[in-house]
């Protein structure tokens, strides 16, 4: 509907409106309150960044940044972490016997997402890495474009925002979109939605099965929570360029990765770059000598697993990544640059990743500790139980590593070209698997909760 309008209507003021209207609306939609939240928000970031830039002195910029600064991770904190912390408190022995007030919040839909946004935001207009934006229906489209609220990808403003300017919809954008939406509509349905019911029962029942049952299903999270994702996110970015707008790539065959900053390099990149960019560079990255990197290394990926949830599993897993991080860097610093690598030692590089990138999702999908390491036990200690080879998640294993082989040796099929003559059919063979092959339960994206 959205787009029937914005093709009809050739007007830029009436077409941000229509956006705009159809941006909150959507939200909305999931729960009326919250709208007010994002356009406070909204107001707020708005104004406090224009009020820095045209403010002189550079110690009443920096107050004005600390203040939004910390109003932005305030709301996020009170609606996402304020339990959090009082549960983990009440957990130390000398608070033990108090009882600390918890709040009933809902966690507001996408907040993650856009109060992200907007940090990045006035940080580059207190950085002057770029000007304030002077309309706020745009700087509103920005906060609120519907496509992206949710999950994701997190564009930056210095690269949406100078779209609304020329912005333009057409139907060779409808068809480029369509194309992105449709691939990720099966990644969803047909592939992640299908192994969520395969791991959703073994984690439920996971002490009953084998040590084979309990690899397979460690395997099929980590390709199900990629095809979710990625799906979501190549969904994302295909409605918003039918729409007319160019979002940042998010996914890039990250388990193609033979280390693991190169998979921070192709996995939710317009998150790992905000942290690089917004958390990793300000704490002093690499310029204050090699402990100094590698604490913030730690630093920065323990805050990246915190923003995934306000639980331990998540903290662990951020810290995981960071030693991982830390390790490959000692490693290349010190024994070995993988350019000097023959191709069996790329294949060992490339096992190694991805055996440690799917061991850490255990951590990540469980949810404690504790089955985390009763989890870790079944994986590396035999153990007797139910075996369940699902003929499909066996099907999907091959079938993916297949795909990821034609990427490597850069085969163009794979990347589906506009202008070829099998694009269509195999286009309507993704709608045609994801419509009669969809799981009966509805799974929602795994990322919804972040």
């Amino acid at each position: 509907m959205a787009f029937v309008l914005l093709l009809a209507i050739k007007g830029v003021i009436v077409r941000k409106i229509i956006l705009l209207s159809a941006s909150y609306y959507f939200y909305a939609y999931w729960d009326y309150r919250f709208l007010g939240l994002i356009v406070i928000v909204t107001l707020l970031n708005f104004y406090i960044s224009l009020w820095i830039e045209n403010t002189g002195s550079l110690l009443k910029r920096r107050s004005l940044f600390i203040t939004i600064l910390i109003i932005n991770l305030c709301l996020l904190g009170l609606f996402k972490y304020y339990n959090f912390f009082i549960h983990s408190l009440e957990s130390l022995p000398l608070l033990s016997h108090t009882d600390l007030t918890t709040l009933n919040l809902i966690l507001p839909l996408g907040i993650s997402f856009y109060i992200f946004r907007v940090i990045s935001y006035a940080a580059d207009v207190y950085t002057k890495k770029m000007a304030p934006c002077v309309h706020i229906i745009d700087f509103a489209i920005y906060v609120a474009f519907f496509p992206i609220i949710i999950s994701g990808p997190i564009s930056r403003a210095s690269s949406f925002l100078p779209q609304l300017k020329k912005y333009s919809i057409s139907i060779s954008t409808f068809y480029a979109g369509s194309q992105l939406f449709i691939i990720g509509l099966f990644l969803k349905v047909f592939i992640a939605d299908r192994l969520a019911m395969f791991v959703n029962y073994f984690y439920a029942h996971y002490k009953v099965f084998d040590t084979l049952t309990t690899w397979l299903a460690t395997v099929a999270y980590s390709l199900q929570i990629y095809a979710d994702f990625a799906g979501y996110s190549s969904m994302a970015i295909g409605m918003s360029l039918i729409l007319g707008f160019e979002i940042e790539e998010n996914f890039h065959f990250p388990y193609l990765a033979r280390n693991i900053r190169e998979f921070w390099r192709r996995w939710h990149i317009t998150l790992s770059t905000w942290i690089r960019d917004y958390v990793y560079i300000p704490l002093g990255g690499n310029r204050k000598g090699k402990y100094r990197t590698y604490v913030n290394l730690i630093i920065a990926m323990t805050i990246c697993g915190l923003w995934h949830g306000a639980a331990w599993t998540f903290v662990l897993w951020g810290l995981m990544h960071g030693i991982a991080l830390v390790i490959n860097h000692i490693y290349r610093d010190h024994f070995h640059r993988q350019s000097d690598a023959t191709p069996v030692t790329k294949i060992v590089y490339w096992a190694a990743t991805f055996l440690f990138v799917t061991l850490a999702w255990v951590v990540f999908r469980s949810g404690s500790i504790a089955e985390a390491m009763s989890i870790y036990s079944q994986l590396f200690c035999l153990k007797e139980g139910i075996t369940w080879l699902q003929p499909f998640i066996l099907l999907i294993l091959v079938a993916i590593a297949f795909v990821h082989v034609l990427s490597y040796v850069k085969v163009t099929a794979i990347s589906l070209p506009l202008n070829s003559w099998y694009t269509m059919t195999i286009l309507f063979c993704l709608i045609w698997l994801a419509a009669i092959f969809h799981p009966s339960e509805f799974q929602p994206f795994v990322y919804e909760n972040f």
